[in-house]
């Protein structure tokens, strides 16, 4: 069974789902690669024009697979995937078609990141729970994709120094999402909206997308700072601890 679901719902409107419903989607190895080729498909097919991604189950997804990092010792593909939101330098080019993200359930940790990467539009349903647990395992969060979005420090400082969840209401004033609906009516306004953006001129859709990631685009600088840092924090001894305790049920016992 694929563990991420590409579906041609109409002539130009895709869905993409995280298809592991059984672990909440946590975003491990397979989940990473499954997603980027989803992705990939959905820039290569000509008749595409939008696309939605969701969440298979209870969940969007809620986080980064840490039974597998334990199992590794490594955390699952972000790397290429997140460079190629913005550029070409890593082998493809950056996607350059509009993407709906209709979340509900947990979206944690790795699963905002997704979201924040490649959703341009953002819908939650009521009672959907955001954060950035990965403090409380040991490692630096990754956050240069709330920077360059203009998320207000002081808000994305709570979430990653207190690991905390914040409901759907506290996304929404802080600019995370555009909207929360029932979830009875989360794909269908998704659908909605794919529906007014699909009439459009697909060239026209894409120019404005590369010119809103452009204004986006963060320097390189803080891409290679973050992920030098990310990648030591990885094979931190604390980062062992904390997927061992996450694992193990226990809290964690950090060192000085």
């Amino acid at each position: 069974m694929p563990f991420v679901k590409y579906e041609e719902y109409t002539e130009h409107i895709r869905i993409i789902t995280l298809n592991r419903p059984e672990r909440l989607n946590a975003w491990g190895s397979q989940v990473a690669q499954e997603t980027e080729e989803a992705f990939a498909r959905f820039a290569d097919d000509p008749q595409a024009r939008v696309a939605i991604l969701r969440g298979e189950g209870k969940a969007f997804c809620a986080g980064a697979d840490v039974k597998e990092w334990a199992e590794r010792g490594e955390a699952p593909g972000f790397r290429g995937h997140y460079r190629r939101v913005f550029t070409s330098d890593w082998g493809t080019p950056p996607l350059t078609k509009p993407v709906i993200g209709a979340v509900h359930g947990y979206c944690l940790g790795a699963g905002l990141n997704l979201v924040l990467m490649r959703c341009d539009i953002r819908i939650a349903a009521e009672g959907t729970k955001f954060g950035l647990p990965e403090v409380a395992r040991g490692v630096m969060d990754l956050i240069t994709p709330f920077g360059y979005q203009n998320i207000p420090t002081c808000f994305l400082a709570e979430l990653c120094f207190t690991a905390d969840m914040v409901d759907a209401q506290r996304a929404l004033h802080f600019g995370l999402i555009n909207m929360v609906v029932p979830l009875e009516r989360l794909l269908p306004t998704a659908l909605e909206i794919a529906q007014r953006i699909a009439q459009h001129s697909p060239r026209a859709l894409q120019m404005t997308k590369v010119n809103l990631l452009q204004v986006m685009a963060p320097p390189d600088r803080a891409f290679l700072t973050e992920q030098t840092l990310r990648e030591q924090s990885f094979h931190s001894p604390d980062a062992q601890e904390g997927m061992r305790a996450w694992v193990e049920k226990r809290p964690p016992r950090w060192t000085a």
